[in-house]
């Protein structure tokens, strides 16, 4: 199994951070709380319904990427482009079950805060994409099936997404200890989607980030994460870089 230094490197259009420790606890706070309350592993929220709207927006975090469109200036500098989080922004979480402590394991997954491992926390603009993970209607993507809801968006975009598909190997070990209606839902998910292909691989990078080649490749990766989370094949799936 590849290590994660082994693994190629990886960025999305944009490069994201918070500006300041409190404002990363403040989304890492909100989006706990959401994994607990929604049984959700990687929780995705507005940036707005976290610290406000406006000008409460303002000094939490900063993207920027390069401008493809003009990508140097007339001087030969690189023409750097900021988003604006006061509007559309997200803010993502990808959490893992936390492994449990003596007779602390629970068959109905976690119940506190600490009951779940913090894998990665960022922030991304909205607005850039032309799918939207947290307001995209599931008969877009051709997921509006029984047995399947949001979740199963939210784990394409987030745990299988550019910025943390690599990391899947830290979920695997202690994946069996979610809650059981997530997984449930991850395993509809994946088995749809393998099954009947209703996700173009145009759909997945405009959800993920990731490019994939073609179809057939696609299914070939979403059948492995099938296998790697729920019928213990041993090589973790490695996306393309």
């Amino acid at each position: 199994m590849p290590t994660r230094d082994e693994l190629p490197p990886r960025t999305g259009p944009w490069a994201t951070r918070f500006d300041s420790e409190e404002a990363m606890v403040e989304a890492d706070n909100a989006l706990r709380e959401a994994a607990l309350n929604q049984h959700d592993l990687s929780p995705i929220l507005p940036f707005e319904a976290v610290y406000g709207e406006g000008e409460g927006c303002l000094g939490k975090a900063t993207a920027i990427t390069i401008d493809p469109r003009r990508p140097y200036n007339s001087d030969g500098e690189v023409n750097y482009v900021y988003a604006d989080f006061s509007t559309r922004g997200l803010l993502y979480g990808v959490y893992r079950p936390a492994e449990p402590v003596g007779d602390a394991a629970g068959d109905d997954g976690p119940t506190t805060g600490a009951d779940l491992w913090n894998t990665t926390l960022y922030p991304y603009p909205g607005g850039y994409r032309e799918i939207d993970p947290v307001s995209v209607p599931l008969a877009d993507l051709g997921l509006d099936v029984p047995g399947i809801d949001r979740r199963f968006v939210h784990f394409c975009a987030g745990i299988l997404g550019v910025e943390a598909v690599d990391d899947l190997g830290m979920l695997r070990e202690t994946f069996d200890l979610a809650w059981p209606d997530y997984q449930d839902t991850i395993r509809t998910g994946l088995m749809h989607v393998v099954t009947n292909e209703p996700l173009t691989v145009s759909q997945w990078f405009d959800l993920t980030y990731v490019q994939f080649p073609d179809q057939r490749e696609l299914r070939a990766y979403l059948a492995q994460v099938y296998a790697y989370l729920f019928d213990d094949f041993e090589a973790m799936p490695v996306a393309p870089q």
